[in-house]
């Protein structure tokens, strides 16, 4: 089987993150697997190294608007050549133009949907529309989380198949190797460390994680507080961040490559998120038995149930650092939130499960696609 996994870029992110477990996955089973970005190189590329040591082939298909015919042309060109099993698109202008280019080539198409909702700031009315008239004419649509399933079943009018996101397992870190990465961020070696994994987007509610870490710091002046992520509100959290008084205790890391690290040497994870699918960052935390503070929005609460972390309501950041500080103030309490969820995740949500599911996704719809073709 070849696989053609389509995505609007290769900057990190969640959906990007996944196909990081999928190519690591169909080196183990010897799948053929090609990505495509439809990004520049300089506009997110982060994950096309670390793709390519998996055994995944990287191309790039870039153009100077959505609806290019030179790209419709050649991506159309390069998908009849390569004759691709399936194609797996993610992200808005993946489904769309990759959409279109399998209707083209006959070739079965497969697409995931990663939120619950459509982000306002850059809703356009015609491009949003044909996006969710090629959803109606994939093979296959899947959701990350029930609540996704749910919310395009009833917009696209048919079944949309529930995917859980799945993560790999951490290789467990060393004290030398751990104290050693504290070191290098700064770090005193006792010093109670919080982190949040992801973009710094509006939706993120990285303001309101800022406010509530200034109520822990006032309570925990030891606290530190590591942000992983990039974004176009980064200077303007980071000035947010001066004026809170916390610069000394705030590190700001950017895009990493070692964030299973970065978790291990971190004692509660924290999310101040407005707007959420299924968080691969929170099964990341899961993963590295790491207690946490979140919101509950989207698929979180299923993630952390009761017996994972504690949740509380999107932007309310009183609520957040209360959460925050009976979890650091019951270490006990901590250890066992922490190891309910790395249990969990261990059991619902591993990469191998998930990829066999998928797989069988695949094959499903390419034996059809065979029958139909006879």
């Amino acid at each position: 089987m070849k696989i053609l996994q389509v995505i609007d870029s290769l900057r990190i992110g969640g959906a990007q993150k996944l196909m990081i477990t999928l190519a690591g996955q169909a080196r183990e089973q010897n799948i053929d697997l090609t990505v495509v970005s439809l990004s520049e190189f300089s506009q997110g590329m982060t994950l096309a190294l670390p793709l390519e040591k998996l055994g995944a082939k990287v191309f790039l298909f870039p153009a100077d608007s959505l609806f290019s015919p030179s790209r419709l042309l050649a991506l159309t060109r390069f998908v009849k050549d390569g004759n691709f099993s399936v194609i797996h698109t993610h992200l808005t202008y993946a489904n769309i133009i990759a959409g279109m280019v399998g209707k083209l080539t006959k070739t079965p198409v497969v697409s995931t949907l990663h939120s619950t909702a459509v982000d306002n700031r850059h809703a356009h009315f015609l491009r949003d529309k044909i996006e969710l008239e090629m959803l109606r004419r994939a093979n296959r649509i899947l959701g990350v989380g029930k609540s996704v399933s749910d919310i395009y079943e009833d917009i696209l009018k048919r079944d949309v198949i529930t995917l859980p996101n799945a993560v790999d397992e951490n290789s467990p870190l060393s004290a030398e190797e751990g104290e050693t990465i504290r070191t290098e961020i700064g770090l005193d070696t006792a010093q109670p460390t919080f982190i949040s994994v992801g973009r710094l987007s509006p939706d993120k509610g990285v303001g309101d994680l800022l406010q509530a870490f200034t109520l822990i710091y006032q309570e925990e002046p030891n606290a530190a507080l590591l942000i992983v992520g990039d974004g176009d509100l980064r200077d303007e959290l980071k000035a947010q961040t001066r004026d809170l008084g916390l610069e000394k205790v705030v590190f700001w890391l950017g895009i990493r490559n070692d964030v299973s690290q970065l978790l291990a040497i971190s004692d509660i994870y924290i999310s101040a998120s407005r707007r959420e699918g299924l968080p691969l960052s929170l099964l990341e935390a899961m993963m590295s038995a790491l207690p946490m503070a979140v919101t509950d929005v989207g698929e979180v609460s299923k993630l952390v149930g009761n017996d994972a972390g504690i949740l509380v309501p999107h932007s309310e950041p009183k609520e957040l650092a209360k959460a925050a500080l009976d979890i650091l103030a019951m270490p006990n309490y901590g250890k066992a939130l922490g190891e309910a969820g790395l249990a969990r995740a261990q059991q619902k949500y591993g990469a191998e499960q998930w990829f066999m599911r998928t797989l069988n996704i695949y094959e499903e719809i390419t034996h059809v696609a065979q029958e139909q073709a006879h």
